[in-house]
């Protein structure tokens, strides 16, 4: 089993993808707030280059209801496989790009 690897305080995610990290590996669990005054849908995308926030279609989405933080452990060994690389973007709607009033914070477990 990899090591994981934490990513602590991805800041600014909003409709502008931010590219985490390249190649192969597993979301083990994650942790985000919704600082902002609506809902926000956090787009998670298996893409080698920056895809197009309500365009591209996303590996995997969650939805953080205003002022409210999730969390989850994935079963192990398993988790969300990533295959290309990994960017996240946040929106106000699950296909939508306005972003949202103040930027989601992102906390990753990956191995």
């Amino acid at each position: 089993m990899a090591t994981p690897v934490l990513v602590n305080g991805l800041t600014g995610v909003q409709g502008t993808p931010i590219f985490v990290r390249p190649g192969k590996f597993d979301i083990q669990g994650y942790h985000i707030y919704n600082p902002s005054n609506a809902a926000a849908f956090v787009s998670f995308y298996d893409i080698e280059v920056a895809p197009t926030v309500g365009t591209t279609v996303p590996k995997w989405v969650g939805v953080l209801p205003t002022l409210t933080n999730s969390s989850h452990d994935f079963a192990q060994p398993a988790g969300i496989y990533f295959e290309k690389g990994l960017w996240v973007a946040a929106a106000t709607a699950i296909d939508g790009n306005t972003n949202p009033s103040a930027s989601v914070v992102i906390n990753l477990a990956m191995s």
